[in-house]
């Protein structure tokens, strides 16, 4: 210790406490002394505050809250949308919902609904079968659809429609009638508002239609994939069909290649309908029109195009044996048309002016004249004629009822065929041919009863008029008759040879 300290040696202890509270009193900062029950003494000391600011710290504190907080809520937002979608999806699948949506069906389509083992997820709703029947003043008798599946959007869940891209129906059979005048069309009466339902497309790959009664259909067609586009911008609701057979009483088979309709209103326009020939893909026949079937006094008309089209599908298989190839239409002022009446006896009336098809000759055969010319002329050409150009006429059908008229086939060469062929619906056959043979073939045969039955020549032949009947699978005709019957002038006889001597067997003849 310094000599010249002021500092005493030694300090009491009052001393020390006093000046303890002087150096606390004096510095606050560094602590006050205390005294504690037990006579010890300590130092108090404040608690002292950070003077700086850590900014990163607070950063990434208020980031932390800031997550925490977006976690919170996605957790109760996943929560409720689940709780809802639950609810929903429960709701969706119960009776009252079920009952509301075929309560919709019915308004929207005007038919009795009946609605099976229906079902519904967030993403589609499937149904096992809907059966739809409407009143005797519809077209629509009855629809019956098989395991529905329809992809549909959230939305169908919330509002009051469903809506979706697509429904698939497995299998479908559809029944149509002739509408009865001043019967209900409708068995509900339309909902105000929005459509109920708001699909793009309706599908399905197998879909029979029955026109008419189940027992006797008008017609019928089977195994047909069709879809109904109903939200076409621009457009009306259409109808497209591909593939199927199409069966009329009395008529051929016909193949559907594809089909288009769109309705508008009570009438329906038949956009194109190719047809093509039972067996043969080769060919085609193309109808196109307007069907009013809500007019049952009027007849609907379609117009008829033919392509290559096989002549039996159209005479039928009887009358295709007798004359067979491909043939096309021509155009002809009130012709090449299908009329109808939309009606339980529609009587449809088809009326055709056709040619032969440039890669299809048509050929003729089983007539009995042709057995007995080939005969006459010595050329076997004659049983089964081929007329591969010039050959054209008319067709005209009325149920089982066929006739051929103006027919003019011609091969320059050889043969005309002209007259007209009809076959009743008991297969029956009537009419006249004019078979005509080329003047100069006639002019250089030895076969003089035919150049005797023969009428002048006229157009380059010379030509006989024959009367066809008997049935269809054995037609007749009176060429044997006539020709058999044919009086043949007697040559003139030779004139005896002038004698000019003796001959030489008479000279050698031995005496």
């Amino acid at each position: 210790m310094s000599v010249n300290s002021s500092e005493p040696e030694n300090y009491s202890y009052d001393e020390i406490i006093s000046r303890l509270k002087v150096a606390s009193s004096e510095n606050p900062a560094d602590g006050e002394v205390v005294l504690r029950p037990d006579g010890s003494m300590a130092v108090r000391v404040r608690k002292r505050k950070r003077r700086s600011k850590q900014l990163h710290k607070e950063k990434e504190s208020r980031l932390h809250r800031a997550r925490v907080i977006q976690v919170s809520a996605a957790v109760i937002i996943v929560f409720l949308s689940i709780l809802t979608a639950g609810i929903a999806i429960i709701y969706a699948n119960s009776s009252p919902f079920r009952d509301g949506l075929v309560r919709k069906i019915a308004q929207s389509t005007g038919a009795d609904a009946q609605l099976e083992q229906f079902r519904m997820n967030p993403s589609t709703a499937n149904a096992g079968s809907l059966s739809l029947e409407w009143p005797s003043g519809n077209v629509l008798r009855s629809l019956v659809l098989r395991r529905l599946n329809a992809d549909i959007f959230v939305s169908s869940f919330l509002g009051q429609q469903m809506s979706g891209e697509e429904v698939l129906i497995d299998e479908g059979a559809m029944v149509l009638q002739m509408p009865v005048p001043n019967e209900a069309v409708r068995n509900h009466e339309v909902a105000g508002g929005l459509s109920s339902f708001q699909f793009k497309r309706y599908r399905s790959p197998k879909l029979n239609v029955t026109v008419g009664s189940s027992a006797i259909p008008a017609l019928k067609l089977y195994d047909t994939q069709a879809s109904l586009y109903s939200d076409l911008v621009g457009k009306r609701t259409q109808l497209r069909l591909n593939q199927g057979e199409i069966s009329i009483p009395g008529w051929p088979k016909f193949q559907l290649d594809r089909g288009l309709f769109e309705f508008n209103g009570n009438e329906t326009k038949v956009i194109n309908l190719r047809l093509l020939h039972e067996t043969s893909k080769d060919g085609a026949c193309e109808l196109s029109g307007t069907i009013a079937p809500y007019s049952p006094e009027n007849r609907s008309t379609l117009a008829v195009r033919l392509e290559a089209f096989e002549l039996s599908t159209i005479l039928g298989r009887s009358l295709g044996r007798l004359i067979s190839g491909r043939i096309e239409s021509m155009p002809a002022p009130e012709s090449n048309y299908l009329s109808f009446f939309p009606t339980a006896d529609p009587s449809p009336i088809l009326d055709l002016s056709f040619c032969n098809s440039p890669s299809s000759p048509l050929v003729v055969k089983g007539f009995p004249f042709l057995f007995v010319l080939a005969q006459a002329m010595g050329d076997n050409w004659y049983e089964r004629p081929v007329f591969t150009a010039n050959a054209f006429g008319k067709i005209s059908r009325q149920d089982s009822s066929v006739s051929l008229r103006n027919l003019n086939f011609e091969n320059r060469e050889r043969m005309a065929l002209r007259g007209e062929i009809s076959l009743a619906s008991n297969q029956s056959l009537s009419g006249n041919l004019q078979v005509g043979i080329p003047s100069g073939m006639i002019n250089t045969s030895t076969a003089s009863r035919l150049n005797t039955i023969l009428g002048p020549s006229e157009d380059g032949f010379r030509w006989i008029t024959l009367k066809v009947g008997g049935q269809v699978t054995a037609p007749t005709d009176n060429f044997r008759e006539l020709y058999s019957s044919a009086v043949v002038a007697p040559q003139n006889p030779l004139p005896p040879a002038e004698n000019k001597g003796s001959s030489f067997e008479e000279l050698t003849r031995p005496r």
